[in-house]
């Protein structure tokens, strides 16, 4: 069933994608395979003296990043910032899931 938010949000939904596309083949896989995690690794254990894995410092540099590109908008709206911070939420949303 369509209605007025749903066709708004799909609309949406279709230039995030784009725009995540264009802009992941642009840039290494810095949230995958070739993520590399030294500083936040070396700081987590210096203030909490814990060692985290992988997919924790990941979601850790998920959330760093949301909080980063979501306090833009204290400037205003800006259409690219905001499709810019959906793919972040998603990648997050999915990582946490479990």
């Amino acid at each position: 069933m369509a209605n007025e938010f749903i066709r708004a949000a799909t609309a949406t939904l279709k230039e995030v994608a784009s725009t995540m596309q264009e802009r992941g083949s642009q840039y290494s896989d810095s949230w995958g395979e070739d993520a590399i995690w030294l500083l936040t690794k070396a700081l987590v254990k210096k203030y909490t003296d814990k060692d985290l894995t992988e997919e924790e410092l990941a979601c850790i540099g998920l959330a760093v990043f949301i909080d980063q590109k979501y306090s833009r908008f204290i400037r205003g709206y800006k259409h690219d910032t905001a499709l810019d911070l959906v793919p972040y939420l998603a990648a997050l949303v999915n990582k946490v899931k479990n």
